[in-house]
């Protein structure tokens, strides 16, 4: 945490050098960076979403775990239990063969004591027909333990087109570098959370305007996503959100010329830079 501390205070002096330069230019500056102060409780905030993300990612593998645990306990169960059943079948088609082979001696015996010289009636002695047993049954295979679900990769977080894209700009509003992309729609289009995370922050004011941040564990590994610019917020800070909820509706708040979203994904914790990617990367590699 002092380590971004000590970067966002450099990130600081930087664009105020920037600002003085295009003053001096009269050219008109506006940039995402937030002031120190919002940054600071960003941070603070961060930690703990973050912490909060593992810990109910971890809590979720446990579940998952127990739960697989327990399919294969009653697979196996069921497995037992037709192996058994099977075993009884066997035994009982067994013994019938041997009533079958007992009563076949016992009719040829009759037969052949029927048709010796002495007797001078011969008498035919009536087959004994035993059934047949049922065929034993076939085990049904167990049924595959399902795949827990879930995702390590982001879903769009509205329609509309891109109006802009990730990498070099102009410079023209302060940036010389667009840390994400924008998507153009209508105020109102909803907006929802591209993976399972904990939010961060849900605030109003400053160059993102209605803005939402969220932390995300995903394989192991932390990511952050940021969405600016909204015009109504369906989220708060602390809270749990699932893949494709509703966070918010597309608007035009802060430092925006039109309706859009400005949308960014971080490795790690939020980090900015108004000159390059610093941790953010091209949502476009990872939708």
């Amino acid at each position: 945490m002092k380590r971004q501390q000590a970067e966002l205070e450099q990130q600081l002096k930087e664009r105020n050098k920037r600002l003085k330069e295009l003053r001096k230019q009269k050219k008109k500056f506006e940039t995402q960076l937030m002031d120190a102060k919002e940054v600071q409780q960003i941070l603070i905030a961060q930690e703990q979403a973050i912490a909060a993300e593992k810990a109910a990612r971890e809590r979720e593998a446990r579940i998952e775990k127990e739960r697989q645990a327990q399919a294969a306990r009653e697979a196996k169960a069921r497995a037992e239990a037709q192996a058994a059943q099977a075993a009884a079948a066997q035994k009982a088609a067994a013994e019938q063969q041997a009533a079958e082979a007992a009563a076949a001696k016992a009719a040829a015996k009759a037969e052949q004591k029927s048709s010796t010289p002495a007797t001078s009636t011969k008498q035919s002695t009536p087959s004994v027909t035993v059934p047949k047993a049922a065929p034993a049954p076939t085990p049904e295979p167990a049924a595959p333990t399902p795949a827990p679900s879930s995702s390590s990769m982001f879903i769009h977080p509205t329609s509309g087109s891109i109006t802009q894209g990730y990498g070099s700009a102009s410079g023209s509003n302060g940036y010389s570098f667009h840390n994400g992309i924008d998507f153009g729609a209508p105020v109102g289009t909803p907006i929802v959370a591209a993976a399972t995370g904990t939010v961060i922050t849900a605030s109003s004011g400053g160059p993102y305007g209605n803005h939402v941040m969220i932390a995300h564990q995903l394989n192991g590994k932390t990511y952050t996503t940021v969405y600016a610019h909204m015009s109504s917020l369906n989220a708060h800070a602390g809270q749990r959100v699932s893949q494709g909820q509703q966070i918010g509706a597309l608007g035009s708040t802060g430092n925006s010329t039109g309706p859009h979203l400005h949308f960014e994904i971080h490795v790690g914790g939020y980090s900015y830079s108004a000159s390059g990617p610093a941790n953010s990367v091209n949502p476009m590699s990872m939708l």
